[in-house]
């Protein structure tokens, strides 16, 4: 049995890579700039994942990926503007692949509208097509000195003639405020306006930019620019910070106008997160030596209550600390959980007290809200999806409709990395007041593509292993709440 197991495995080796092939998966991060006059520029920053769409051979023989991306904006149901693109990937010998990126840019009066992305591969027959929808506000450029979106980039480059750019800087996006090990730079670009007006021509005042941490709003280490600025209409941010060393946390990248005498006239705010563990990990030497003199973790005195904490982290570990998690739950250790407590929050903050705590009001919360016969909210499906993506823009309960099981449909403008994501959550035993986890739309989380015949399968028959849709009024209505949450 082992030897066919392992001809298997040779012959599974030995068949040529293929692209994965999936559903296009979306990041779409719209931001607000201005022109010397003050009229607004949206840009609409987009990155297709690797991983999600195809390639093919092009009519020069290279691999190629091809996605259309339509991009519509509209207000009280009219099209306002659109923008209709072939995103072509780079030529390549083999199928490896990275994100696509792409630009759309609109200029618009100030006002609120809907912003919607459509997006189709086109080296499949597959049609169908990933849509992304959410308001968007365009805001007039505030009298006096204002500062614009702060926007993260992978690089900031001198523009070439033709090319589209911010007063002759092209920048390239970087579509995340999680910031993994691999990235050491931090490059942002932003923009002050009407200091001149305000200040008057060629008057001096004080452009500084700086990471603070999220929790205590001071800044972070040396991580601190100040320089001398000369009024003009529009000045252009351009900076960046080497943040190899960074460790992990919330922070705020936070740019500030403040006038000769120190005093704050302009501020503005990007919040990111970092992830970049600190020099011990969790193996139980590594662990031993960590001194805990001096530590909040080690004020807790009591057993059942550092066991209970320890087991509400689990939304939000890691593979590995979840498995640790569970083996401080059997052992009991006062001393292994202490110290595993502290490493916890210490990867994760430059303030670890403070995030326990934020974290800490957050679990009570579900607790109140999800928890139902002999669980605990955070060990809820609601519960834990809550604690690791943060409320939902929108939930649409439906409790009490007639010809479908009890259900609810969350929408995420942001889960994650992800953008426009939803998560379908229902009661399949009216007995039972825990509400599951049937569907989502985040990769890695359960993807049920049979989940509105599941809603149904107490009035409707189940069909065969192809996804159809039940074909009653309640059906649709289910759809509508799905497709257009509220």
């Amino acid at each position: 049995m082992r030897n066919a197991f392992v001809t298997i495995l040779l012959f599974v080796a030995a068949l040529p890579l293929r692209p994965v092939q999936a559903q296009v998966q979306l990041v779409v991060e719209p931001r607000t700039f201005y022109g010397a006059n003050g009229s607004p520029l949206v840009e609409v920053n987009m990155a297709v994942l690797a991983g999600t769409f195809g390639v093919k051979n092009n009519e020069r023989g290279f691999m190629q990926a091809k996605v259309e991306v339509t991009t519509l904006v509209e207000r009280d149901g009219a099209i306002v503007d659109f923008g209709k693109t072939e995103v072509n990937g780079p030529e390549s010998l083999d199928s490896l692949q990275r994100d696509l990126l792409h630009q759309e840019f609109f200029a618009l009066a100030p006002g609120y509208y809907d912003l919607s992305v459509e997006a189709l591969d086109l080296t499949t027959g597959d049609t169908t097509m990933t849509r992304y929808r959410a308001p968007l506000t365009v805001g007039t450029l505030p009298p006096g000195i204002s500062i614009t979106d702060i926007l993260f980039c992978e690089r900031i480059v001198p523009s070439v003639e033709g090319e589209r750019s911010k007063y002759g800087y092209t920048t390239v996006p970087l579509l995340m405020d999680y910031l993994p090990p691999d990235i050491k730079k931090l490059n942002f670009y932003a923009e002050v306006h009407g200091t001149e007006n305000v200040l008057g021509a060629d008057s001096l005042y004080l452009l500084t930019y700086q990471i603070e941490g999220f929790e205590s709003k001071a800044v972070f280490g040396p991580y601190k620019r100040s320089i001398r600025a000369q009024a003009r209409p529009v000045e252009p941010v351009i900076a960046e910070f080497d943040i190899a060393d960074l460790p992990s946390g919330n922070y705020v990248l936070a740019v500030e106008a403040r006038d000769r005498s120190g005093a704050l006239i302009a501020r503005r705010e990007q919040f990111f997160q970092r992830n970049n563990p600190i020099s011990y990990d969790y193996d139980l030497q590594s662990l031993d030596k960590l001194d805990l003199e001096g530590k909040f973790s080690n004020a807790f005195a009591n057993r059942d209550s550092l066991v209970e904490h320890i087991a509400s982290l689990r939304p939000i570990a890691d593979p590995l600390e979840a498995k640790i998690i569970d083996d401080r739950y059997k052992d009991r250790d006062m001393d292994l959980m202490k110290r595993f407590f502290y490493s916890f929050w210490a990867n994760r903050s430059a303030d670890p007290e403070r995030a326990w705590e934020a974290y800490r009001l957050e679990v009570i919360k579900v607790n109140k809200l999800f928890g139902c016969r002999m669980l605990r909210g955070y060990e809820t499906d609601r519960g834990r999806v809550y604690l690791k993506y943060g409320p939902p823009n929108t939930m649409m309960d439906r409790f009490n409709e007639m010809g479908t099981l009890p259900y609810t449909i969350w929408h995420y403008y942001r889960a994650g990395r992800f953008t426009d994501r939803r998560f379908v959550f229902y009661q399949p035993e009216m007995a039972n007041y825990c509400m599951q986890l049937l569907h989502s739309e985040v990769p890695g989380e359960m993807n049920n593509p049979q989940w509105n015949n599941i809603l149904h399968q107490r009035n409707v028959a189940m069909p065969g292993v192809q996804t159809v849709q039940p074909g009653t009024l309640e059906s649709d209505r289910v759809m509508e709440f799905f497709n257009a949450p509220r």
